[in-house]
């Protein structure tokens, strides 16, 4: 919204795709995470509801396109800070063992 040139356009889909290296962290995570008898049908949860919330959004994004490109970009960078300081208030490491002294140790 705000790249008033290409040089800045560029840099703002170089920024967006940074996330995507977590991704193969995130991946990994859900499967560990997972009770051992079930992590297939975890793994697939978690992306049936991911994607999900995503094309609800992305309705959402088309209606709110319809009111101005610039209201979409807002909306999107609120629920962007509305997601991170949700993260950093209540999100984190789990305490629950899983992965403390007493897990036991992967080859």
């Amino acid at each position: 919204m705000l790249a008033e040139s290409f040089d800045w356009l560029v840099l703002a889909f170089v920024l967006r795709g940074l996330k995507e290296f977590g991704e193969p962290t995130r991946k990994a995570l859900i499967v560990d995470l997972s009770p051992e008898a079930n992590k297939a049908g975890m793994f697939g949860l978690y992306y049936l509801l991911r994607d999900v919330v995503v094309a609800v959004a992305a309705f959402g994004g088309a209606f709110l396109w319809e009111v101005s490109p610039r209201t979409n970009f807002i909306a999107a960078f609120c629920f962007g800070v509305l997601g991170t300081t949700f993260f950093m208030l209540w999100g984190g490491d789990d305490d629950a063992g899983t992965h403390g002294t007493d897990a036991p140790r992967r080859g």
